[in-house]
């Protein structure tokens, strides 16, 4: 199983993550059939997922949660991506001020270089 730092993680606790002994399982889900009840359980999930992100401010966990999709996106997916987009136009404003942080981080770090 994963280290005990890995286990403690707040992701490990989404209802869709399952900790594997090689590793961890960032997308675990099973279709139930229903093309209605699973595109409401990817809303559920979407709002687990925001919820970690918003309480960690370290971000960056949904490229880890896209890897382990299938590459055919059923209802549970899309639902799941249908909030996400939505969470993203509410917070583009906040995503353009961590590029501009970024942009002046490098440009400060090519100076320092020189």
């Amino acid at each position: 199983m994963t280290n005990k730092k890995a286990e403690d993680h707040p992701i490990a606790n989404l209802s869709f993550v399952k900790s594997k002994p090689k590793g961890r399982c960032f997308w675990h889900v099973r279709s139930n059939g229903n093309h209605h009840k699973d595109t409401w359980l990817g809303y559920r999930f979407a709002l687990e997922y925001l919820a970690l992100e918003e309480a960690d401010a370290g971000g960056g966990h949904l490229q880890l949660i896209v890897r382990d999709m299938p590459r055919k996106l059923g209802p549970i997916e899309i639902g799941f991506f249908v909030l996400v987009s939505f969470a993203a136009g509410a917070g583009a404003h906040k995503a353009r001020r961590v590029e501009a942080y970024w942009k002046t981080c490098a440009a400060r770090d090519r100076v320092a270089a020189a």
